[in-house]
């Protein structure tokens, strides 16, 4: 599997369209961080994904909402990377394992580099550009959302997934090859549904969003 143990930092890698940063980011952020005890926490916001449709906030109302919702953070150093963003502004395609051959280079080669994921993308991973270099870069996590099921479809990204699996422990000291699954995270937060709950003034947003972030968003009438 060619792992090799890491011998100095661990950087935990968070990415996603936040829009908005809900409670679900801030809950996997922390819980991973539990685990993994990092020395560095990179939120990375993304350009336009390709596998997504429009993104409803501009790329400056959501690093706005994600220092909000992160402001108080404590557990470990924290950098919002805006590289996706910058070569979306460029008209540059990005893929996930662009973005981590780029922080690969960054921090070097004895960095123990893992990018978190949710279970919905680990079942889509086989859709991913080049997902089988991923694990020649960084060390891969799946945080277990309640209703998913991690009955992987693709039977080579299930063969590759097991054959690296790991507790997070022993994932925290490779640089990079390893998987874990974090099966504890019990906050589902539905984007989709947030924006439209958004939308209807629904009350019970006030529950899913941080309330610096509620207000950014109202103050703005982003959705």
């Amino acid at each position: 599997m060619g792992l090799k143990t890491s011998k100095s930092r661990c950087v935990l890698v968070l990415g996603g369209s936040f829009d908005p940063v809900h409670i679900g980011h801030v809950a996997l952020a922390s819980s991973l961080t539990r685990q993994l005890q990092p020395d560095e926490l990179r939120l990375i916001p993304a350009g336009q994904p390709w596998q997504k449709s429009a993104l409803t906030a501009t790329s400056e109302q959501r690093v706005s909402m994600l220092k909000l919702a992160f402001e108080g953070w404590t557990d470990c150093p924290l950098i919002i990377d805006e590289q996706e963003i910058q070569r979306a502004e460029r008209q540059q395609s990005s893929y996930t394992i662009d973005t981590l051959r780029h922080l690969r280079a960054e921090l070097g080669t004895e960095t123990s580099l893992i990018f978190a994921m949710g279970a919905d993308q680990l079942l889509n991973l086989h859709t991913w550009y080049q997902w089988r270099d991923l694990f020649e870069v960084a060390n891969l996590c799946v945080a277990a959302r309640p209703g998913y099921s991690l009955n992987i479809r693709s039977q080579e990204v299930a063969k590759e997934w097991q054959a690296r699996l790991m507790g997070t422990q022993e994932l925290r000291r490779q640089t990079h090859g390893g998987t874990a699954i974090e099966p504890d995270l019990a906050i589902d937060v539905s984007a989709t549904q947030l924006r439209t709950e958004l939308k209807q003034h629904n009350p019970t947003m006030r529950l899913l969003v941080p309330h610096k972030v509620l207000d950014y968003i109202q103050q703005h009438s982003i959705y």
